[in-house]
C-alpha cells in the first residue's frame, strides 16, 4: 500500500512539473517571446542587474505588490529594488507559466514562482507567488505596464 502511494504521488508530481511545460509547448511565437521576456527579467532581477528597470518597463507603469499599501510607479520601483537588493539575495528560482493572452499590442501573463532567498542576516527562506503582468508593445519591443501579485501569505 505505501507503495502505491508512492507511485501516486510521484505521479502527480511529475504531472504537475510538466504541465507549465506542456502548456508552454503549445504556445504560438509571439507568446513564447513574451515568456522570454518574462524569465529574463527574472534573470536579471536575480542577479541584481537593475537596467531591467529603464529597458523593460514602461514610463507610465503602475504596479501593485501584495507587500505594498497602494499601487507604485516607476520611480518607486526602482528605489525599493535598490533596497532590497542591499537586504536579501536570491539563491534559486522557479517560474510557472501559466497563461499568456495577447490582443493587438497588449499582453495579460498569469503565472505563479517559487525563490529561495537569503536575507543579510544569513536567515534563509523558501517562498511561493503568483503575477499578473500586463505587457505593452511599442516600438517594437514589449515592456511592463502593470502588474499586480507577490509573495502568498505565510502559513
Amino acid at each position: 500500500m505505501a507503495v502505491r502511494r508512492f507511485s501516486v504521488s510521484l505521479l502527480s508530481l511529475a504531472l504537475a512539473a510538466f504541465a507549465g511545460a506542456a502548456a508552454a509547448q503549445t504556445w504560438s511565437p509571439d507568446q513564447q517571446e513574451i515568456w522570454r521576456f518574462e524569465e529574463q527579467q527574472w534573470k536579471m532581477a536575480k542577479e541584481k542587474d537593475l537596467t531591467w528597470i529603464d529597458k523593460m518597463v514602461h514610463p507610465n507603469l503602475s504596479y501593485w505588490d501584495v507587500d505594498r499599501p497602494s499601487p507604485q510607479n516607476k520611480a518607486s520601483l526602482l528605489r525599493w529594488n535598490r533596497y532590497g537588493n542591499t537586504n536579501a539575495t536570491v539563491l534559486e528560482q522557479e517560474l510557472f507559466p501559466i497563461s499568456v493572452t495577447i490582443t493587438g499590442n497588449i499582453a495579460v501573463v498569469q503565472y505563479s514562482y517559487s525563490i529561495a532567498r537569503e536575507n543579510y542576516k544569513k536567515d534563509r527562506e523558501t517562498v511561493t507567488g503568483r503575477y499578473t503582468d500586463l505587457l505593452v508593445k511599442e516600438g517594437g519591443r514589449w515592456l511592463f505596464l502593470a502588474w499586480a501579485g507577490g509573495d502568498d501569505p505565510k502559513k
